[in-house]
């Protein structure tokens, strides 16, 4: 017999002239019962379904939490690096995420693979017969701000030239690889790290310029030196500027200098790549003695990510006048959307086991490779290579100047 069946066939003690008052009070007292056990199966479901998404979460917590663990160890030298990647292995695929500034997120690394290799009329001139150098700069308005506890014992040669600065540079400067796979790609970019002339300690003085900014203004606004910031050494040697003149030793980019440079408290925050083509030859317009520009492609990574190449043209009139003129391409505009936020890409690779945007433990040790005889030259107590200084506000040390200057070349202005 139905429940219902059963609740009618009760007795009910009923008084004259409300003999349909119990059957009514027992209908509605059926329908909130009813309703009661309908919302409680919902709430079950409900909370299943909270269950199951977070085991699943937590099912991945562990591959995270190694991968972001991890960055911590590449911070030190090389041979403990080395040590850790050894004992645990899974978590050597980790990206230094929660040290960068948004210098290389998912997008940008694509967009460059992209701009390389599937554009044609980029690649037969992408090597040593037309290039003449390339520049790639990480420019920063803020100082340590709340980072001076860590930023003392890295300094910017550890927080961005091994990793950040490395990583773009080996998606300038690697060769095709075979297909999209995270280790097909990763390959091509270990071979271009390995390639990389290391210096001798002799070297050290003349190709790398160290620097730290000292009291000065920006955006119009006084701020202090590194040394008055807060927690930091009064005598500290960290610097907060570096420039480097790189070389990669292979049939590609045989004697074409790479230039990086990576400073805080610089006039304006940016970060690009820009690769500097040789002069055309003076036969057709050297009449008027007329000095042809060198044709620039610039991939600006931040803020304003897009690509601009900078060429000759004629001014309109009766002369034969010539002047640069750009071209230029944003994709905001173009898309009518910008490019996700810095960490969205890769927390989403990260969770979803996706290493195609992380570095291999083998690139890590090879960068650590190359940076390690610097800071091994910095840290000798006699015949170091000098700290320079620079006002805040400003482009960094005179000695990073003089660096081009000493190939016949200057900066590109931001």
């Amino acid at each position: 017999m139905s429940r219902r069946s059963e609740f009618h066939s009760q007795p009910t003690q009923s008084t004259p002239g409300t003999s349909d008052q119990p059957t009514d009070l027992g209908k509605r007292l059926l329908r909130r019962e009813r309703l009661r056990q309908k919302q409680e199966r919902r709430r079950q479901l409900a909370r299943r379904s909270d269950q199951g998404a977070l085991s699943e979460c937590t099912s991945r917590a562990p591959l995270l939490t190694g991968r972001v663990k991890a960055h911590r160890n590449v911070v030190q030298r090389n041979g403990t690096s080395r040590t850790r990647n050894r004992r645990s292995p899974a978590q050597s695929v980790a990206p230094r995420a929660s040290m960068a500034t948004p210098s290389l997120p998912g997008e940008t690394a694509q967009n460059i693979l992209v701009l390389r290799f599937a554009n044609a009329i980029f690649e037969p001139i992408w090597n040593a017969r037309y290039i003449d150098h390339v520049q790639i700069t990480a420019a920063e308005t803020l100082g340590v701000e709340a980072r001076a506890g860590y930023y003392e014992t890295a300094g910017a040669l550890r927080d961005m030239v091994q990793n950040h600065m490395l990583q773009l540079l080996c998606l300038v400067a690697m060769e095709p690889p075979t297909d999209l796979g995270a280790d097909s790609i990763r390959d091509e970019k270990v071979k271009v790290v390995r390639s990389l002339r290391r210096y001798a300690p002799q070297q050290v003085g003349t190709y790398v310029v160290r620097g730290q900014y000292t009291a000065g203004a920006v955006s119009g606004k006084p701020v202090v030196g590194y040394r008055e910031e807060e927690k930091v050494n009064p005598n500290s040697e960290t610097e907060t500027y570096v420039a480097l003149r790189m070389l990669v030793d292979n049939w590609r980019w045989s004697d074409v200098p790479i230039y990086v440079r990576v400073g805080k408290r610089l006039p304006k925050s940016a970060t690009e790549i820009s690769v500097h083509f040789k002069r055309a030859p003076m036969v057709l317009f050297n009449r008027d003695s007329t000095a042809l520009d060198q044709n620039v492609l610039v991939i600006r990574i931040q803020p304003d990510e897009g690509i601009s190449l900078r060429m000759m043209a004629k001014i309109p009139g009766t002369s034969l006048r010539i002047e640069p003129v750009k071209m230029d391409f944003h994709y905001g505009t173009s898309f009518g959307k910008a490019s996700p936020e810095a960490y969205e890409r890769l927390l989403l690779d990260a969770m979803s086991g996706d290493p195609t945007l992380f570095a291999r433990r083998d690139e890590v040790e090879e960068a650590w490779a190359f940076i390690d005889p610097i800071e091994h030259a910095w840290s000798q107590k006699e015949n170091a290579p000098p700290l320079s200084f620079y006002p805040a506000g400003s482009w960094g040390p005179e000695e990073a100047d003089e660096l081009l200057a000493n190939d016949g070349r200057t900066w590109r202005r931001l």
